[in-house]
């Protein structure tokens, strides 16, 4: 008997290359906006907003921050490390950076032919704390919409992954229980620490081979196609 029969699956870099399509909009922007007047390179602008804005999603992540102080932040603090105090231009590499990011479309290796062997077998959802404006069109530009029974953001709630309520508000909105389902994600601390918390089991996606996490998961892989062996 299948032993699962519903899997949460997060988005960004779990399906779709969020990293990959971000690098690509931010660089289309900084040279949109002649950002090189500021920054030695455009290495030299991702080596300064990376870490800040890892931290940022942190804090965002524990309800610490809204929305917009995290947008606001994270797109003026760059500009502060090298002088510019100069908020509209600010605001105005967020709004043309996230308009570019949902129109494309790069997926994880092994995304499709995954979801192509998971689909028949499952039912899919989307868990994701990214922002309700964006996890749709990006996913309908990658193609990969038509796989998912239902798209499930923290804004719904206004509770972010680690927070139990929102995978016991993704449990509820689906009719699922808690035995039969799965979590599969690349964040350790909200993806698996937060099914973890709850009592479902996890699938860890670490493809980069992170170490020091303060438990195990259920299943780890470093490919999505491993995954295949386990469902």
């Amino acid at each position: 008997m299948q032993r699962y029969k519903n899997l949460f699956i997060d988005l960004d870099d779990t399906v779709y290359d969020f990293s990959a399509a971000s690098e690509e909009s931010f660089r289309e922007t900084y040279e949109l906006l002649q950002y090189g007047r500021f920054f030695d390179s455009f290495e030299h602008y991702l080596s300064i907003y990376k870490p800040y804005n890892l931290e940022l999603w942190r804090i965002y992540g524990e309800g610490k921050i809204t929305k917009e102080e995290l947008n606001k932040r994270r797109y003026s603090y760059p500009l502060e490390c090298v002088g510019i105090h100069d908020q509209e231009l600010a605001d105005t590499f967020c709004k043309e950076a996230l308009s570019r990011i949902p129109t494309k479309g790069p997926l994880m290796p092994g995304a499709i032919e995954l979801l192509e062997y998971l689909r028949p077998k499952y039912r899919m959802f989307i868990l994701s704390n990214g922002f309700k404006e964006l996890q749709s069109r990006k996913m309908h530009a990658a193609g990969i919409d038509k796989y998912f029974d239902e798209l499930i953001l923290s804004e719904d709630i206004g509770v972010n992954k680690p927070n139990r309520e929102l995978y016991d508000y993704a449990l509820q909105k689906t009719g699922s229980t808690l035995e039969e389902s799965l979590m599969i994600g690349d964040m350790f601390e909200t993806d698996i620490a937060g099914a973890a918390n709850i009592g479902m089991e996890q699938i860890y996606y670490n493809p980069k081979g992170k170490q020091g996490h303060p438990f195990v998961p259920t299943y780890e892989v470093k490919h999505l196609l491993e995954i295949k062996e386990i469902l």
